[in-house]
């Protein structure tokens, strides 16, 4: 299943250069990103919150005016803190976490109006919709004693997960333009298959004592956590970036639309 989906997740995003024929409309952009990002895990269950700053360039090739293929890197950040939930079971966990992210990304766009800045007669502006493949690196780390300490070291499930990762990004944005200039707010979330973003996934492992935890006044009816429940297995981590993108087109003719 997930062969099948990175497959059509690439036929997607290649479908804009497939043609192999350069149309009266391509068209080639470059420029940045700038945002938040947030994740969905363990740690939180609430979209946009609470949120990081995120950044990144951006190069656009645009088929024609409906279908473009955009390439990205993007650095973001994402955290959560047990100590500010509402639920009880997470009061008692009592765990937190950061963790910065780098991503690169390729994504197929598709506008819903016929959308160019090298043509005098298409949209000023069109929503649109984005998918595509990503790889990124995330490292979380947590508080421990005063001390910032990467959360894998710690082995506090007895499990060692990749730091390295696929995605599947996908999302909803809105563009407009001015001459050569066009400007674009997106909310992207990413599907991931790991469920490590935050180290939090199943229960405590066989070497975790209560007494080296944060949380420890609040197991003091165990003496060893092994296997006290700690996450969620079935469940995989999500993450976000929003925000705005400004990219200048780098083919300068303004062409008018042939029927």
């Amino acid at each position: 299943m997930r062969r099948a989906l990175i497959y059509a997740v690439l036929s997607f995003t290649s479908s804009s250069i497939l043609a192999g024929i350069r149309t009266p409309l391509t068209s080639w952009e470059l420029g940045g990103f700038i945002g938040s990002s947030y994740y969905i895990g363990e740690l939180n269950r609430v979209h946009f919150m609470p949120l990081h700053p995120s950044f990144g360039p951006r190069f656009r090739f645009n088929y024609d005016d409906r279908l473009s293929l955009k390439f990205g890197a993007t650095y973001g950040k994402f955290g959560g803190n047990d100590a500010l939930s509402s639920n009880s079971f997470n009061r008692d966990r009592n765990y937190n976490f950061t963790s910065q992210i780098y991503e690169g990304a390729i994504l197929g766009e598709f506008n819903f109006l016929p959308f160019s800045t090298v043509d005098k007669k298409s949209a000023l502006s069109t929503p649109f919709l984005f998918l595509g493949l990503a790889y990124a690196n995330h490292n979380p780390k947590t508080i421990l004693n005063g001390s910032s300490v990467n959360a894998q070291d710690l082995y506090i499930e007895d499990v060692k997960y990749a730091k390295n990762i696929l995605s599947i990004p996908f999302g909803i944005g809105f563009k407009t333009s001015m001459n050569r200039v066009s400007f674009e707010f997106s909310w992207g979330i990413r599907k991931t298959y790991t469920d490590y973003l935050d180290d939090v996934s199943t229960n405590y492992g066989p070497n975790t004592r209560s007494s080296n935890l944060n949380n420890s006044n609040n197991y003091t009816q165990y003496d060893d956590l092994n296997n006290v429940k700690r996450g969620d297995q079935y469940t995989k981590d999500w993450y976000v970036f929003s925000g705005l993108s400004i990219l200048w087109s780098l083919t300068k003719e303004e062409l008018c639309r042939k029927f």
